[in-house]
């Protein structure tokens, strides 16, 4: 019986295991973002190199020191006294720059005077340049403000005696303690020795080192202009978040990219609906749809009217046309008002008239503004414009007028002639490409206008349709 328990509570268990697995058709590795986009166009917080610094200033960390205390000469041969029966007073001053904490250079004068072999005194100069090397430097990197400095340094100079004029080369090395009492000023003692030739003090061999002079001396070290060290910041994070400002911002470029061509598309399919609905009669009903009006009303250009066209499109089409073209209309009929309705009234059918017999366009003018001084248009979508033009004239025989002209408020009398025909030209030669024949187009420059408000209306061209065999002879 127990056996069996023990069975079924297993059978129990692999049971519910089975029903906890959920199978996933997809891959179950994601790619999480660790950083939001605000947190990482966030101001970077510095950090530091560990146990780098440096200078505040390039130019910065000069020091002075002055120096007074005590020398001994020891020379080949020796001679009868000891070390402190040579003792003589000397004085020293140097001037010197720290590169780094660590490193740094002085130039050092010493002399007074020392006892030769013979014990005599004698008078020596000794300038020599140093190179110091501070063996607790590294302390800058951890604190500000370091009190104790233990400088180990060696050099070279020239070296004069004042007695038999010898001016020999000398070596020069020792070691130099610092107590800094604050910024500028420290508290220095140092032990130095020089070795040169023998025959510095007129005894010995030539070329052969030999004599030594060993000094202490104590006195206070000035440090001037801009002190101090700073700890070098570390670029490494401004290099990564410069890295990916870069990425993010090549992201964008290619959004925006995308987008403008959106816009583009969708402005040019807008363009072609607003056609349709002219063409059709509906602007007037769904043009908010598809249109702009604080554009327009900022812009101030008149607007392009197509109600002429599409009543002669609904004219074309009308049940009581006899089949005849309209010029032959002209031309064959004494009656030019057979395609108006009997029931128009007088003014109406004089109006018809007028049109029919060419003296005036058909429907209203449709014009096309270009940038200031030059035959460029303002917009290239006004090209649609002379597509539909053209395919109405050739479709139905029309004549066209093309009438150039600029704004008297710029330029001269003869660049504003110039100007209002290049204009027309324009219009003229799209309009021949486009396939209408020259006989059919006339072309002419106002000059310089002022019809319009604002003055950049005025710098258009208009294009008028007739009812005309040739659109040279209508007035």
């Amino acid at each position: 019986m127990t056996k069996q328990i023990i069975f079924i509570f297993a059978l129990l268990c692999s049971l519910q295991v089975q029903a906890n697995i959920q199978l996933s058709g997809r891959d179950s590795v994601r790619n999480i973002s660790l950083y939001d986009d605000t947190e990482l166009l966030r101001p970077v917080q510095p950090t530091h190199l560990d146990g780098v610094v440096i200078s505040a200033t390039r130019n910065g960390n000069w020091f002075v020191s002055i120096a007074g205390g005590t020398t001994a000469f020891l020379g080949t041969p020796l001679g009868c006294e000891d070390l402190f029966g040579r003792l003589k007073p000397s004085y020293n001053f140097a001037l010197g720059k720290w590169f780094t904490p660590s490193v740094g250079a002085r130039v050092n004068y010493q002399g007074l005077q020392f006892k030769d072999s013979e014990l005599s005194t004698r008078d020596y100069h000794y300038v020599h340049a140093d190179l110091f090397w501070n063996i607790l430097g590294g302390k800058y990197a951890r604190q500000e403000q370091v009190r104790w400095s233990l400088v180990p340094f060696a050099g070279l100079g020239l070296l004069h005696h004042s007695t038999n004029g010898h001016n020999p080369f000398a070596i020069s090395y020792g070691v130099q303690g610092q107590y800094h009492i604050s910024k500028r000023v420290s508290a220095i003692m140092e032990l130095s020795g020089m070795t040169t030739f023998q025959n510095f003090d007129g005894y010995g061999k030539a070329n052969h080192l030999g004599d030594h002079m060993l000094s202490l001396t104590a006195g206070f070290s000035f440090n001037i202009g801009k002190v101090g060290w700073k700890r070098a910041v570390d670029a490494t994070p401004y290099i990564r978040q410069n890295k990916w400002l870069v990425d993010y911002a090549n992201t964008l470029s290619e959004k925006n990219r995308r987008y403008a061509a959106r816009h583009d598309k969708d402005r040019r399919i807008l363009a072609e609906l607003k056609k349709i609905l002219e063409i059709e009669g509906l602007l007037d009903t769904y043009g908010y749809l598809v249109s702009d009006d604080d554009t327009d009303r900022q812009r101030g250009y008149p607007t392009n009217n197509y109600s002429g066209l599409n009543s002669l499109r609904a004219r074309m089409k009308n049940r009581k046309w006899n089949g005849k073209s309209l010029l032959d209309q002209v031309k064959d009929s004494a009656d030019n008002h057979a395609l108006a309705s009997e029931n128009q009234d007088s003014i109406v059918a004089k109006s018809w008239s007028l049109v029919y017999a060419g003296k005036e366009c058909i429907g209203a003018p449709v014009y096309f503004f270009f940038n200031l001084n030059t035959a460029t248009l303002t917009d290239t979508s006004q090209m649609l414009n002379l597509d539909e033009l053209a395919r109405v004239t050739k479709k139905y025989g029309l004549s066209v007028k093309v009438t150039g002209a600029a704004d008297s408020a710029t330029g001269t009398s003869d660049i504003n002639n110039v100007l209002s025909t290049s204009r027309a030209d324009f219009i003229y030669k799209e309009l021949e490409r486009r396939g209408i024949p020259n006989e059919r187009i006339i072309r002419t420059g106002r000059g310089g206008i002022a019809d319009h408000v604002p003055v950049e209306a005025n710098r258009h061209t208009k294009v008028e349709l007739f009812f005309f065999e040739s659109a040279k002879t209508p007035e």
